[in-house]
């Protein structure tokens, strides 16, 4: 067999990769297994096959590696004596996907190479992960990379399933949203050229569409709407409004009581003023509403704005509109597990960490407590919208909170299978970790083309729970505690 003299050089992070894919399917563990392996490498590809004796378990293995793809067909080969010792395992198909992944370091110059380098050297958004889990989605686990730069030319050593953006293209082009203008139009121009030279512009074109920009420039509009302990149908509505995306919390603003009558009027005049302040900026703002168990079912994302431009506009067509949890916010012996589960959420928001309730979770006294404190579960499905008196012990909504799950949907109509779908659908876009930005997306989409929408107007009504425990407000450990309870602060009364 002939070495692959003129063809790129396999990355390390594809070798290594490979090689910890090996350790897991316990190559490491045993120097017999290796030694058939080597035996097997050594009939299939008619080489002189070697690996010193005095290496170590690992060491070994890095040199079996080196070796294989520093020959023709030499990691396919290796694959196939791995599925030859290890048949039907998780680790062979691990194995055939990466070895599937080609080199495409030769897609960029040399000359944009050096370039790209200087341009993204340093630079750490906080999309990074996320731009590089989306690019590299086909990677398990998905590499990391200390800044922008070292992940272009790290992906560059992946290939994409046929009809596919590249890896490093489809980074280059989501890494773009996090740049300034004219570094964004650079990457943006190179994606565009190598989109029409692989003939992938229609790939392209959809990955656009579904590109949102991380969290890092937005700005946050949070509303806190409470009732009053004593006197029924008064409400207090608190406001922070944040000018810099970079300052949590901003000041509390003025806070004003009313009536549930005037409660969409209130919310619209604050949202007035903060325009007006944000009036020089271009960034993206988003709506939070920090409610309390009662008031869970106000359809705040319908609330109309805008009321003095022409005919008044729901919430949701400007705005990604989410609520957050009033009682967990104002218990701060929840805050560290639900800081993990949203940290797990950043890393990995994925259909597979939804844990969708089914009426059987609360038959059982703690049932849901149970399933949802393994740490795989991130995000909740609910059966219903939560009850305003829940029974202790069979809640859905307050074993998810306590279990700390980031993000909560449920829908007021619809069953939970339909709502199963939906988000199964809005998985497919590979972008849950933007689900507020998203379900806005979708929402217009289907008052541009209703007839076509996929979830039949579902997500019209589909309410999101999306927490973020690096944005608390400063409420106080117990906060102001509302009426009807139910929340992450209820411990000791639903135990």
């Amino acid at each position: 067999m002939s070495t692959t003299h003129g063809r790129p050089q396999i990355g390390i992070a594809i070798r290594r990769a490979l090689v910890d894919v090996l350790v897991v399917a316990g190559f490491a563990d045993d120097k017999s297994i290796r030694t058939l392996m080597v035996a097997e490498l050594r009939r299939a590809l008619d080489n002189p096959f070697t690996v010193p004796d005095q290496l170590a378990p690992r060491a070994q293995l890095i040199e079996i590696v080196n070796g294989c793809s520093g020959i023709e067909e030499g990691l396919p080969v290796l694959a196939d004596v791995l599925e030859f010792l290890r048949p039907g395992t998780k680790e062979c198909t691990e194995f055939r996907a990466l070895v599937d992944s080609l080199p495409l370091r030769d897609v960029v110059s040399e000359a944009e190479q050096e370039q790209f380098r200087r341009q993204l050297e340093g630079f750490s958004p906080p999309g990074l992960r996320a731009a590089v889990r989306r690019a590299a989605r086909y990677v398990v686990p998905a590499p990391r990379y200390a800044d922008a730069a070292e992940a272009f030319f790290g992906l560059a050593d992946f290939n994409a399933a046929p009809g596919e953006l590249p890896p490093v293209v489809a980074f280059a082009e989501l890494i773009a949203a996090e740049c300034d203008d004219r570094l964004a139009a650079r990457l943006r121009e190179w994606t565009d050229g190598q989109a029409h030279h692989l003939r992938l512009e229609d790939a392209l074109r959809e990955l656009r569409a579904h590109v949102t920009p991380s969290a890092s420039g937005r700005l946050h509009l949070t509303i806190m709407i409470s009732p009053d302990p004593v006197e029924a149908d008064l409400y207090e509505i608190s406001h922070w409004r944040q000018d810099d995306p970079a300052e949590w919390p901003p000041p509390r603003g003025e806070t004003v009581w009313t009536t549930s009558a005037g409660l969409e009027d209130e919310v619209a005049k604050v949202i007035s003023v903060a325009e007006e302040a944000w009036s020089t900026r271009d960034a993206e703002a988003v709506l939070e509403f920090v409610l309390p168990r009662v008031l869970l079912d106000l359809p705040v994302h319908t609330w109309n704005t805008q009321r003095d431009i022409g005919e008044p506009q729901p919430l949701y067509m400007t705005y990604p509109t989410v609520i957050r949890s009033l009682e967990r916010m104002s218990s701060r012996r929840s805050h560290r597990v639900w800081r993990r589960r949203w940290a797990a959420w950043t890393e990995e928001p994925s259909f597979e960490r939804v844990y969708f309730c089914n009426h059987e979770d609360t038959e059982d006294h703690h049932r849901l407590d149970a399933i949802l404190s393994d740490e795989r579960w991130l995000m909740a499905v609910l059966t219903q919208t939560p009850p305003v008196s829940p029974i202790p012990g069979r809640d859905e909504l307050f074993a998810a909170l306590r279990a700390g799950l980031p993000v909560i949907v449920w829908h007021p109509t619809v069953s939970s299978e339909v709502v199963r779908e939906v988000v199964a659908w809005l998985a497919g876009s590979d972008d849950l970790g933007n689900l507020p930005a998203l379900t806005r997306k979708h929402r217009l989409d289907a008052l541009v083309n209703r007839s076509s929408s996929p979830d039949d107007g579902v997500i019209g009504d589909l309410v999101v729970l999306w927490d973020d425990p690096s944005r608390t407000l400063p409420l106080g450990d117990g906060g102001k505690g509302p009426a009807g309870g139910g929340g992450a602060n209820e411990h000791d009364r639903a135990s």
